[in-house]
């Protein structure tokens, strides 16, 4: 908190004692109270001042509190108990330290967060040192030996309050301890009373300018100049009105940086290259938010402000993954700083240089920036439960005028897949669109002003959510194809390696005219180029040694383009589903979507792999064949089918674990090329424990997938066969039972469970044997070194301390008169058994010869551990190829246990057939809705003497839309292999689906509703093949009558032309007239019963929807009954009637007309139409 607590000037104290208990996280405060009975010394208390102000006005020391001067808060000897009393003398002989004090701004009721239960060993106390900015983080950033004496004066300081006090508030201890009637909230109350001498010892260390909590504070980076709107630059001194402004970066004067000290210094350079960015800078054990990303931590995370002139927050080490999670999710980017030396290390730094008051301070590095689409689980990071892909999309633009040819990859960082392409686009971009949907980006990167208006207007709607990044287009920095290939070249496919080291995707796009293979192909320099791109900012967020060494590149080919090879039947291997109908469909997404029905998959990869089956169905006959007897036999083996899922269910995410543990086994991360080969983490322990339980459960579960062959050793379909058997049977299934076996003599996993540490057997490794027995020869000195102390001292002497205050010689009371000045008095204890702990050179000397020991056997194991890491990582193929066959084996078994669910379901019949296209679906079910209460319907387009092409009719609300979705939906799941819920079906191969449903503008693309269905229409004019199948609703509605009827007519005629499958709602009823007798087209209606229809009121008409599909046409659409349904006024609707008739009745009477001229012409058909055209017009009453 930045005010005081206890401000209580005039009236009742708004923020009082009892308050601030209250508000107080559940760890324990030892405050120091003022009684105002005990006379202070005025030297005393006026060392304490000094001692404090110099404390924040040595900018020169690099010492924590100089760096990040926080307030010191008191300690309560009164609320310890007496047997505790002894321990505090020997806590006063110390080094003070200082509390964080973390509190929430709520009500006095709320639970307030407390980090001790923050998902780890987090423990606040003395002892464990990670709640406290103790000495230990203060010896981060100490130099000059005068910060020493300044805290020893301040200790004595201390010393003599306590013993002044040590009486009275014995007696104060006893008086409470009679008192067994007074409750804890009355001792509080009490207490109120010295609120205001408290307060005083609260501003010895820092003077506050807030009077209370109450008032909003304005903190110091809310007034610097460079930071207003109207004054912000980027580092290049560009105001945000420049064409090359760089929103990244902030430009901080010189001058201002000159008078900071320098840990503050260090936090505003790194702020000003990364001015995007959410610094979590290390200080200690601790992650620091200053300044603005303070603001940041206050209102996204739930901290408190912490107490000092500036705004600043924090929190512990170990909830690094659960706060970075947290604000990526929100959309903010986030920089990992991390200590990269240790204060010895900055000793030796100085020593070799001319070091200045801004070198005397440890080194900080940003180690990664992580926003949604550079997501890298690294040491920190757990494997979230999210299962679909963060893609980091780049997209570079040639605009070609009538079209755009595009260059695009997309990466997934979690597993290293990079999907390069390079295509051309109509105005519409509808490939992009359809890319977009099947691979929806969370990150989008493009250099500034590259890019089209349309594609921009794309941005604007379809992508107007997701983080959006501009890379510059000017500059050293700038991408291209032929230095995307010369860094290629540089860092990972040396000249020295041979050319088949190279990718076979990235050697497709270079030039075989240069040997030295740094030429872009013609054909693939923007493709190369966008890659270029994703390098560059991965690079740039520290990424590019983690991801690129794993990287797994695929060529990306628009679902439309027919590939080389394919035969005409099939025209294409995949079944193209644009971005159009994903949505009208509902094909994928979270609720009430066809991927939300049919998953019920066990494993996360599985889940991905059906959302890909999906949104690209086979057209493959084999393969549709085979995944349909497949979930067949899987029907009818229960068991078998039971015991897989209960097999894979268990398993974690291996397709990432995988990629984490190549990231855990790479060298040149681990050889200092990364900052995080140099970061100094606190909880280091606690992350190597974690990571070899990963591993070892990793490796329990492949041993499982071991089953896999045995427990389908009966099974018939190929498939299934081809999943679950090794090749000696004639199946894919990788035998791994030898890197298994090696893996489980390779270490004990036992122990490296519970220890962290992967510690060979004696004699296996040199190294790690060298270090052993130099740790235990110290041991020995040790303890020879103490039996010689104990014959000085003529007691029994023991060890005293633990990690830095190891070897501290525990000396009896009795005899530390012995002590002489070699003796270094580190602390006592008084009660029963009072002794004191003293340090000689000595002990220091096999401290840090212990030390470095210790560091030199860990660099050996970590090393240890990440050649195992190494070794697992080379078999890589093979752990991928196990999980591929899982992963299919988990969707076909989410597809059985769908169609087990069913009441009523059948195997599709698909053919493929060039002549005759055909769909035949008996009583089918919409496979999202409850088949209880849904009625089944029949369909046929194209069989017989059916016309591949229905015009459908029926009343609003009669259940057309609902018709086509399921159709539509049918033909996606049988054409992935999967059981459809219906009696039967039969269908040749469709190549794409088109849809044209609903009805909606497009406000931030600027586009009508009426140009929204026209350029829905388009796209199905243009791409519709004799194999696709149309669904196309209501076209024309956006417009005036007689043009959308036109149109629409124009439509359904190019369609009846082309012989594609298609249903074609409408209420034009023209259409009909139009067509009625044309031998391309069908009619048919939703069936519905009409009661009191033609009657002078039609609010009495009622309309039963039966929701059945049947042949010829339904004369009108009953809107009447819809307005009705929608409760409009009675009165409205009869008026509405009444105009209806009337026009009704010029149309008709104009119809009369043509048709006796037609019959005066002898036309015998229209004068046999005219008695019923009269007996129509005698029903229009007006």
């Amino acid at each position: 908190m930045s005010r005081k607590l206890g401000s209580n000037v005039g009236g009742t104290p708004t923020n009082t004692l009892f308050k601030y208990f209250s508000k107080s996280p559940a760890v324990e405060k030892r405050i120091l109270e003022r009684d105002p009975k005990t006379n202070y010394s005025t030297e005393a208390t006026e060392t304490t001042i000094e001692s404090g102000k110099e404390n924040f006005k040595r900018n020169s020391s690099a010492e924590l509190t100089a760096e990040f001067p926080i307030k010191k808060e008191r300690k309560l000897i009164s609320s310890l108990s007496p047997d505790k009393m002894d321990d505090v003398d020997d806590e006063l002989v110390c080094k003070r330290k200082r509390k964080r004090i973390i509190m929430q701004e709520s009500s006095e009721d709320e639970h307030q967060p407390d980090f001790s239960d923050d998902e780890s060993e987090y423990e606040p106390n003395d002892d464990t040192q990670c709640s406290e900015r103790s000495e230990t983080d203060a010896e981060m950033d100490i130099e000059s030996s005068d910060c020493e004496t300044r805290d020893l004066t301040l200790k004595k300081t201390r010393n003599k309050l306590f013993k002044n006090r040590y009486e009275s508030d014995k007696k104060k201890l006893k008086l409470e301890t009679s008192q067994s009637t007074v409750t804890f909230i009355e001792k509080l109350m009490h207490l109120q009373s010295n609120v205001k001498t408290e307060v005083q010892y609260d501003e010895i260390p820092i003077m506050t300018n807030n009077p209370t909590l109450d008032e909003p504070a304005v903190w110091p980076h809310q007034k610097l100049e460079f930071l207003l709107p109207d004054h912000i630059k980027d580092k290049a001194g560009r105001r945000p009105d420049h064409p090359h402004y760089d929103k990244s970066t902030l430009h901080v004067p010189e001058k201002f940086l000159n008078t900071l000290s320098p840990g503050v210094r260090q936090w505003w350079v790194l702020k000003s290259e990364n001015y995007d960015c959410v610094l979590f800078f290390k200080v200690g054990k601790f992650y620091e938010l200053y300044h603005m990303d303070a603001d940041i931590g206050v209102k996204e995370l739930g901290f408190t402000y912490m107490r000092g002139e500036f705004a600043h927050s924090g929190f512990p080490e170990i909830s690094f993954d659960k706060m970075s999670t947290i604000l990526v999710d929100k959309g903010y980017k986030v920089a990992r700083v991390e200590q990269t030396e240790t204060p010895e290390m900055m000793t030796e730094r100085c020593k070799r240089i001319k070091p200045t008051k801004y070198d005397k301070v440890v080194m900080r590095e940003i180690c990664q920036i992580t926003d949604r689409g550079t997501q890298v689980f690294g040491l920190q990071c757990s494997i979230g439960p999210n299962h679909q892909p963060n893609y980091m999309l780049a997209l570079v633009e040639n605009d070609e005028g009538v079209g755009s040819k595009f260059g695009i990859c997309f990466v997934d960082t979690s597993i290293g897949d990079f999907n390069v392409g390079e295509f051309s686009d109509d105005k519409s971009c509808s490939r992009l669109l359809t890319l977009l949907s099947h691979h929806k980006p969370v990150l989008f990167l493009s250099e500034k002003g590259s890019l089209s208006e349309r594609t921009r207007k794309i941005l604007r709607t379809v992508l107007a959510s997701i983080l959006k990044e501009q890379l510059p287009c000017s500059g050293a920095q700038v991408c291209s194809a032929e230095r995307t290939l010369k860094i290629l070249a540089e860092r990972f496919y040396p000249q020295s390696a041979s050319e088949n080291d190279w990718p076979p995707v990235l050697r497709t796009m270079k030039s075989d005219t240069d040997h030295l293979g740094i030429t872009p192909a013609a054909d693939y320099k923007l493709a190369l180029k966008a890659l270029g791109q994703c390098i560059h900012y991965l690079n740039k967020c520290k990424l590019e040694l983690k991801v690129l060494p794993m990287a797994r590149y695929q060529m990306y080919v628009p679902p439309d383009v027919q590939p080389v090879g394919i035969t005409p039947i099939l025209r294409r291997s995949q079944m193209v589903l644009d971005a159009t109908t994903l949505a009208n469909l509902r094909i994928i997404g979270e609720e009430h979507s066809l991927e939300a029905t049919l998953d019920h998959c066990c494993t996360k990869f599985g889940k991905r792999l059906l959302r890909q089956w999906l949104c690209a169905p086979s057209c493959d006959l084999v393969l549709i064949r085979e995944r349909q007897a497949a979930i067949g036999e899987l029907l009818q083996l229960d068991d078998e089918l039971q015991k897989l899922r209960a097999l894979i269910a268990t398993l974690p995410d291996l397709e990432r674990y995988l990629a984490q543990i190549h990231l855990f086994g790479n060298k040149r991360i681990a050889q200092d090329d990364h900052p995080d080969s140099r970061a100094i983490l606190f909880e280091q322990h606690l992350y190597n424990k974690q990571r070899l339980s990963n591993f070892i459960a990793i490796l329990k579960g492949f041993e499982t997938l071991g089953k896999l062959p045995i427990l389908f050793r009966h099974c018939k379909s190929d498939l299934l066969r081809r999943l679950t058997q090794q090749s000696a049977a004639g199946g894919i299934f990788p035998d791994l039972s030898s890197q298994l076996n090696y893996f489980a003599q390779a270490f004990d996993h036992t122990s490296a469970a519970k220890t962290g540490t992967i510690a060979p057997q004696p004699g296996a490794d040199s190294d790690y044997d060298s270090v052993q027995t130099r740790i235990a020869d110290i041991d020995m000195q040790l303890k020879t070194y103490l039996v010689d102390q104990e014959r000085y001292f003529g007691c029994r002497l023991t060890y005293f301390g633990s990690d830095k205050k190891r070897y501290q010689l525990d000396v009896p009371e009795t005899h530390a008169h012995k002590a002489n000045h070699e003796y270094a008095l580190e602390g006592q204890v008084k009660g029963k058994k009072p002794a004191r702990r003293y340090s000689t050179a000595q002990t220091k000397a096999f401290l840090k010869e212990m030390q470095k020991a210790e560091e030199a056997r860990t660099a050996v194991l970590n090393d240890l551990a990440r050649r195992i890491f190494e070794k697992f990582s080379n078999h890589y193929e093979k752990w991928k190829q196990c999980i591929d066959c899982v992963s299919n084996l988990d969707v076909l078994g989410a597809l059985a246990v769908y169609a087990r669910q069913q009441h009523v379901v059948c195997v599709p019949e698909i053919i493929a057939s060039d002549v005759q296209h055909f769909i035949e679906i008996e009583d089918g079910y919409h496979p999202c809705v409850n088949t209880d209460t849904y009625i089944p319907n029949g369909l046929k387009l194209g069989s017989g003497a059916q016309a591949p092409l229905s015009i459908l009719t029926g009343p609003n609300m009669g259940g057309k839309s609902t018709l086509m979705r399921q159709l539509g939906l049918l033909v996606v799941m049988a054409q992935v292999g999967a059981h459809i819920p219906a009696i039967s079906c039969r269908l040749s191969l469709v190549d794409r689906i088109f849809t044209r449903l609903g009805a909606q503008d497009d406000i931030l693309a600027g586009h009508s509703t009426f140009l929204v269905e026209l350029s829905e229409a388009s796209l199905i004019l243009k791409h519709a093949t004799s194999h696709s199948l149309v669904l196309v609703d209501e076209l024309g509605r956006g417009t005036a009558t007689y043009d959308g009827t036109a149109i629409a007519a124009s439509v359904v005629n190019f369609l009846a032309d082309l012989k594609c499958r298609t249903l074609f709602s409408t209420h034009y009823h023209n259409l009909i007239d139009f067509f009625h007798n044309d031998v391309r087209i069908s009619l048919g209606h939703m069936a519905c019963m009409v009661e009191n229809e033609d009657m002078e009121d039609p609010t009495q008409e009622t309309v039963t929807f039966l929701y059945k599909y049947t042949a010829g046409s339904c004369p009108k659409s009953y809107g009447f009954n819809a307005a009705k349904l929608a409760g409009m006024p009675q009165k409205l609707i009869k008026r509405a009637y009444g105009l209806s008739k009337r026009v009704e009745t010029i149309a008709l009477k104009r119809k009369i007309a043509a048709k006796l001229v037609l019959a005066s012409s002898g036309c015998e058909k229209s004068r046999n139409e005219l008695p019923n055209m009269l007996q129509q017009l005698k029903t229009c009453r007006i």
